[in-house]
């Protein structure tokens, strides 16, 4: 006795469905937005057991820059620090392993983060 195995392709439909819907409607994908606001080359200025400073060349167009850090040990994450400064300095840091952060903003853009990793006070 054989079994017979009925085939149902309605599936088939759903999925052309789907696929067509966006393209019936004139949906299309959203525009790739390319970052016009240039990061930063950030140096270690000085470092300490409690302390840390970093410096970067200005960058034209920008109209200030973010930063902000995070230690490894307890998952801290500190605010972000808004400054026009080139320059910026932390002190009373625990000892532990840190990653600081930097950006540029440029109006109401911001630049990919660049990240001094494991810096260990």
């Amino acid at each position: 006795m054989k079994n017979k195995v009925k085939k149902n392709h309605r599936w088939y439909y759903y999925i052309v469905l789907v696929l067509l819907i966006p393209v019936v409607s004139g949906y299309t994908s959203p525009p790739v937005l390319e970052l016009t606001c240039p990061g930063l080359q950030v140096s270690v200025t000085s470092q300490s057991a409690s302390s840390a400073s970093f410096s970067w060349n200005p960058v034209s167009g920008a109209s200030k820059y973010v930063v902000f850090y995070h230690r490894e040990g307890d998952n801290y994450t500190s605010s972000e620090i808004y400054t026009t400064s080139t320059a910026i300095s932390f002190s009373g840091l625990s000892s532990g392993t840190y990653d600081f952060h930097f950006a540029t903003v440029c109006g109401s853009e911001i630049s990919s983060f660049i990240i001094i990793e494991d810096l260990v006070l």
